[in-house]
């Protein structure tokens, strides 16, 4: 590729067995109108008709470029190879469940150009369900805004991932080179973004410019079955703790402790188990242990079973 050919913007689309879905992802991106853009398709060894449907739509589009994995790489791993494969100063994670809206590339590329101490645009999603029929939008600002790291990175500690998903952020290649945490299951994505945090701002815009698409097949069931989900938190709090702690007040912290219980409830009201004696990594014990965790565990227990009966209501006509 000619240095002047070199694009501003890659959309990389990291895919494994997502023939059902894939191609919504794509498309969405061939409908930027966003120049110079490329298109980036890592398959990380798929072993359904993905390689096969993303290659025959890659033919009819010089923006796109496919790349595929001679094996099973693991998640973190194939959105680090993404990364990697980018040629763009910017690059956007398209998940292969999702869809970008018109204009999405466009204007947080802009946001990027126009705040140079940048590390990070985010914009605001619409989450839907299978059939990407929208449910509830979701937003961190309802302005544009240009937000301190250390602000943003205390607000995401405390409150979850309020940045947004791989498919709502555009981020600068050359701050992410050190690629994804594979450490990490389900707080990958959060964690990349602390770790841009650590060299500049983000930009949060309030326009829902992607959607989310919320499915049955989706990781984040398995990783709640496993634990994984209270494991990252875990590993987040060993990593970010210090960080932020001198600046949160004992309420900021009781939420931190609140969210961990709620998440080890969900991993047992759903039928994995959870050792929460071992868990250390919060900051207040004797809430955690005999009101957070009770109170959770009940919380958790009323939502399965009201989930049930309405299966069944659902069933039974």
């Amino acid at each position: 590729m000619q240095v002047d050919d070199r694009p501003v913007v890659s959309i990389c689309i990291p895919t494994h067995n997502d023939s059902t879905v894939v191609q919504d992802a794509l498309r969405s991106a061939l409908l930027q109108t966003y120049t110079p853009l490329e298109i980036v398709i890592v398959d990380n060894h798929s072993a359904d008709e993905t390689w096969r449907i993303v290659t025959a739509m890659a033919e009819r589009d010089s923006r796109v470029r496919c790349v595929r994995n001679v094996e099973d790489i693991g998640m973190a791993r194939n959105f680090s190879a993404c990364i990697r494969a980018a040629h763009g100063d910017y690059v956007l994670i398209l998940c292969s469940d999702d869809v970008l809206r018109d204009g999405c590339v466009a204007l947080l590329a802009a946001a990027l150009d126009g705040y140079p101490d940048a590390v990070l645009a985010a914009c605001g999603r619409t989450r839907t369900d299978q059939s990407l029929r929208p449910e509830r939008v979701l937003r961190a600002r309802l302005e544009k805004e240009e937000v301190r790291a250390a602000d943003l990175l205390r607000e995401c500690f405390i409150h979850g991932n309020r940045i947004g998903e791989p498919s709502a952020v555009m981020f600068r290649r050359l701050s992410a080179h050190r690629g994804f945490n594979a450490d990490y299951s389900q707080a990958l994505d959060l964690e990349m973004w602390f770790h841009l945090l650590g060299q500049g701002t983000a930009v949060l815009l309030p326009e829902s410019l992607c959607y989310i698409r919320q499915h049955a097949d989706q990781i984040t069931r398995a990783n709640i079955l496993s634990g994984r989900i209270v494991a990252d938190k875990r590993l987040l709090f060993r990593q970010y703790a210090r960080t932020v702690e001198p600046s949160l007040a004992l309420w900021e912290k009781l939420i931190w402790d609140a969210r961990m219980a709620s998440s080890a409830a969900r991993a047992s009201a759903a039928g994995g188990v959870v050792d929460v004696a071992e868990i250390a990594e919060i900051f207040c014990r004797i809430p955690f242990l005999y009101l957070f965790l009770p109170l959770a565990r009940i919380a958790w227990r009323v939502r399965s079973l009201f989930t049930v009966f309405v299966y069944s209501r659902k069933n039974a006509n």
